[in-house]
């Protein structure tokens, strides 16, 4: 399966499978730069992700606090946050629901 992400104004929706094998396709992450403001990103239809795709989006915090964008998480995904709180990084998660 591959990764798609989409935006749809200030709203990033990720859909299928954030991993080592998918995410290079987004690295750079260049959507970040055309937005200002909040951004929230959706993960309601992401289906499998892997420590990579976690230290990924680790990174892309980073990189938009950088750019003074507030993130939002929404519906992250079980596996998401199982992986956080395994890795110890669920505080620097800016997860909403």
């Amino acid at each position: 399966m591959a990764l798609d992400i989409k935006q749809d104004q200030d709203v990033l929706r990720f859909s299928g499978e954030l991993n080592r094998d998918t995410l290079m396709l987004y690295s750079p992450f260049k959507l970040l730069n055309s937005l200002s403001g909040k951004v929230i990103f959706d993960f309601s239809a992401l289906s499998n992700v892997d420590s990579a795709g976690l230290a990924w989006l680790i990174q892309q915090l980073g990189r938009a606090r950088k750019q003074k964008l507030q993130v939002e998480f929404n519906k992250v995904p079980t596996q998401l946050l199982a992986l956080a709180k395994v890795s110890g990084v669920t505080t620097l998660l800016p997860i909403t629901d």
